[in-house]
């Protein structure tokens, strides 16, 4: 009887697991909607993120990631080739978003060290970088493998238009399977 009895119980908790897991994919696929209707378009962004990186600019961005690390190790590349949809976001908005504090655009990727915290942004030093422009990504460099699952490096923001520079160093860490912004400093 008490068999049954459990039995009974751990098929009424599988039905409530089945009934969240299928309220937790109709939340992730409609998170995935307002995403991709936020995601930078040909025609442009959303008002709230400014300009865009031009092709031109999404070019060096990458090129700027995979020059500077074909020297390192393959576990340190794929490392960070795993960690490289987040990081690209991290710099693309940071080159965009024209405000001290880049958390309003950069807290969806940070972890809980930063959390909704100050994020540097690379414009509090450009006083004549045209605020209709992104910036570019002029370099990657210093990389530093903290541990088996974090890594650091420095960014060099650079606007064209103006001549400033500003580079940031910025740390990632690989949490639970995801790769999230852990620091982020001048």
């Amino acid at each position: 009887m008490k068999l049954h009895l459990a039995l009974a119980a751990v098929a009424v908790a599988c039905a409530g697991c089945a009934e969240t897991g299928a309220a937790l994919q109709s939340l992730n696929n409609g998170l995935a909607q307002v995403n991709q209707a936020m995601a930078p378009s040909g025609s442009g962004t959303p008002a709230m993120f400014g300009p865009s990186l031009s092709a031109e600019q999404q070019g060096q961005l990458r090129s700027a990631l995979t020059a500077s690390l074909s020297s390192r190790d393959a576990a340190f590349r794929n490392a960070v080739g795993s960690a490289q949809p987040v990081m690209l976001s991290v710099m693309s908005k940071a080159a965009c978003y024209q405000d001290s504090n880049d958390s309003r655009v950069l807290s969806m990727y940070t972890s809980a060290r930063i959390g909704n915290g100050y994020i540097p942004s690379p414009w509090v030093s450009m006083k004549y970088a045209p605020k209709n422009r992104c910036l570019s990504i002029l370099r990657t460099d210093s990389w530093t493998q903290k541990s088996l699952n974090a890594f650091q490096y420095r960014t060099v923001y650079y606007s064209p238009e103006s001549g400033e520079s500003q580079a940031l160093f910025y740390e990632f860490i690989n949490q639970d399977g995801s790769w999230l912004l852990n620091n982020a400093y001048y």
